[in-house]
């Protein structure tokens, strides 16, 4: 089983804060399980840009010392192209155009369905890479609207730590 680590959770692990005190011990299962073999955890590098902006630096060191301990999903950007530059001397550069907006009307889709930019595109990271399960503990734009995304996300279901913890140990 495939599972996407919203950045909450990811950054909620490495500072250890998960609130309330049940969904960090459900956390903690999940590492288990994946350690185990059970299901592969995965999170996006859109999880690192906003780890980036926390004005703690403290925090935001330990923050990029553990990108290692979560896998990124393969697709999460697409090259638009190549922007070539020639110099007066034989020289070239040549630069990749990026985008971070891997599947267009997925994303827009989800915005006009209330979900904020940012939550859009971790969900959209984790529907377009197939993942089984977005684990989240946002309760002010995700899990409200989880009913109203569930059309959009073809297979991917929304839930918190505790509820995939519970799923795992019943199966």
């Amino acid at each position: 089983m495939k599972v996407y680590l919203d950045n909450m959770i990811v950054s909620g692990i490495v500072r250890g804060d998960l609130q309330p005190p049940e969904e960090m011990a459900a956390v903690h299962a999940l590492a288990k399980a994946d350690e185990k073999g059970q299901i592969e955890i995965y999170t996006s590098r859109w999880s690192w840009a906003e780890q980036d902006r926390t004005r703690d630096d403290f925090v935001r060191m330990k923050l990029k010392e553990s990108r290692g301990e979560f896998e990124v999903v393969a697709d999460d950007h697409r090259v638009l192209g190549f922007w070539n530059q020639e110099g007066r001397f034989g020289t070239v550069s040549t630069n990749p155009m990026v985008t971070e907006i891997v599947d267009e009307r997925l994303f827009s889709d989800l915005k006009k369905a209330g979900i904020s930019d940012s939550d859009a595109r971790h969900l959209m990271y984790a529907i377009h890479n197939k993942c089984d399960r977005f684990v989240t503990l946002d309760t002010r734009d995700l899990l409200p609207k989880r009913s109203d995304v569930a059309p959009l996300c073809r297979g991917t279901k929304i839930v918190k730590p505790s509820k995939l913890a519970a799923e795992l140990s019943a199966s």
